[in-house]
């Protein structure tokens, strides 16, 4: 599975926005995943070309089942399916070029906080090792980054819309057990959670000379925002203090005078690398 979500912005750089899943990448992922679900259908099968679109060839002289997807024609294996049998895409931008079409739209979010402060304040440490001259290694820990978090909850609503009754009860079963328990663990790893999903009324419509039966499922989804906020050059040096005692006997005293002190700059180190 895969997605085109980037974003062209410098503004998450600047105000340093690791991530913010609101409404772009989870609508994105929806798309993607619906796609990896059914293209490995032989009947509502989708196909796509090398740039990601629905394949929609001319099928003008062309025997009959040339569009199955290989391990089901019977044109020897080397012929891919040659056209999508199901259009699955945005709802503004392709709104049913032809039937059966699955079309996903944003349904709105909300900012939910995760704690009373945003869990701001909260460092990130990670550790670096330190190596003397003597073969002697120490393991320190600094600050890395303050970090500030909180969740989107919204919802994605999935129009399915085909010419036959059959077509749009299959469909929707199979989209609704798609996110209900299928994907819901490699959702769950790319950071959306699906929560209950919601099956609205059948309804039916006249196009043209023909019926349009539609259906809505609508997924409730939760989602994270995070800020990592540097703070690696707030630190200039890290100063380190070494003790002269005897280990054999814990509660023996450090020895007075005999302290060393040595003050390594984050500047010499970075020379150093």
């Amino acid at each position: 599975m895969s997605t085109n979500n980037f974003s062209k912005s410098d503004l998450f750089h600047l105000h340093d926005i690791v991530q913010s899943s609101m409404i772009v990448y989870p609508k994105e992922i929806i798309i993607a995943t619906l796609r990896d679900f059914f293209s490995k259908d032989s009947y509502y099968h989708y196909s796509k070309d090398q740039w990601g679109f629905a394949n929609t060839t001319d099928h003008t002289d062309l025997p009959p089942g040339a569009d199955l997807p290989t391990q089901f024609n019977q044109f020897g294996s080397n012929q891919e399916g040659l056209s999508t049998r199901l259009f699955i895409g945005e709802n503004w931008r392709y709104n049913g070029i032809y039937y059966p079409a699955v079309l996903i739209k944003n349904g709105g979010s909300q900012y939910v906080p995760i704690s009373i402060n945003r869990d701001k304040g909260g460092i990130e440490y990670e550790t670096i090792s330190y190596v003397d001259g003597y073969g002697n290694q120490a393991l320190v820990s600094k600050p890395a980054f303050f970090y500030t978090a909180g969740a989107w909850e919204g919802s994605i609503s999935i129009d399915v819309m085909t010419r036959s009754l059959r077509s749009r009860d299959d469909l929707v079963e199979l989209i609704a057990m798609c996110f209900t328990d299928v994907v819901f663990d490699t959702l769950y790893d790319v950071g959306l959670i699906v929560k209950p999903i919601q099956i609205g009324s059948p309804s039916e419509s006249d196009d043209r000379n023909d019926k349009l039966f539609r259906q809505t499922l609508t997924l409730n989804i939760r989602t994270e925002w995070r800020r990592e906020i540097p703070v690696g050059n707030l630190i200039d040096a890290i100063l380190f203090t070494v003790n002269f005692q005897n280990l054999s006997q814990p509660d023996s005293p450090a020895a007075a005078n005999l302290t060393i002190n040595t003050e390594v700059s984050m500047t010499d180190m970075l020379l150093k690398m």
